[in-house]
């Protein structure tokens, strides 16, 4: 049975951590630059305390651990971290949930930046789990507006869950392009084995 991680280290950040160190080892500062390159800093935020933080709850709970320590000239010791491999279990289980958890988009974003943990075959049948709920819940909830306009409620009042629809249907739609692209391998998925691994 797959242990699960204590709720305060579920959050995208170390997610976003997790899933960085699972390409190759890397020291904080590094980790940093990379979320910059890669616009995780658009959906993540993560100052210089907080990834610090981040990267020392996940050591504790024994998701990361120590690769090595090194200075260089006067300047302080850098250590570098690697995921071990309860680590690599974890990310994998929050990869899953994110994928098909609809009540946080943000973690559905952090996921898809590290769904490579994954096998291509489980993102696509993860995608249209995801793909099936999200367009059900635009079925309930259309109905339930057309309730709403019988029981005469003024359209005005119904604006916002009109802008939740829109959002919704803009989901669904890039949801089933994206996992037909993946289905026919229009997109190249990455070969894992060909990552680097640190020294």
């Amino acid at each position: 049975m797959v242990s699960v991680a204590p709720r305060a280290l579920r959050n995208p950040l170390s997610l976003v951590v997790l899933g960085l160190l699972a390409e190759q080892p890397l020291h904080p500062y590094a980790m940093r630059t990379l979320m910059r390159e890669r616009g995780h800093e658009r959906t993540v935020r993560a100052s210089g305390a907080s990834l610090y933080d981040a990267v020392a709850r996940l050591e504790r709970s024994g998701l990361i651990e120590v690769h090595s320590s090194s200075r260089d000239g006067g300047r302080p010791e850098r250590t570098t971290y690697r995921i071990t491999k309860a680590g690599q279990t974890e990310l994998q289980v929050w990869v899953r949930e994110g994928l098909t958890d609809l009540s946080n988009p943000q973690r559905f974003v952090a996921a898809l930046s590290f769904m490579f943990v994954l096998a291509q075959q489980e993102v696509v049948a993860l995608l249209e789990e995801r793909t099936n709920a999200v367009s059900e819940l635009i079925r309930s909830t259309e109905e339930g507006l057309g309730q709403a306009l019988d029981a005469r409620v003024s359209e005005i009042f119904l604006s916002e869950e009109r802008y939740a629809q829109a959002l919704r249907r803009a989901e669904r739609d890039w949801l089933v392009e994206f996992t037909q692209q993946l289905r026919d391998r229009t997109l190249r998925w990455p070969d894992r084995s060909a990552r680097k691994t640190a020294g």
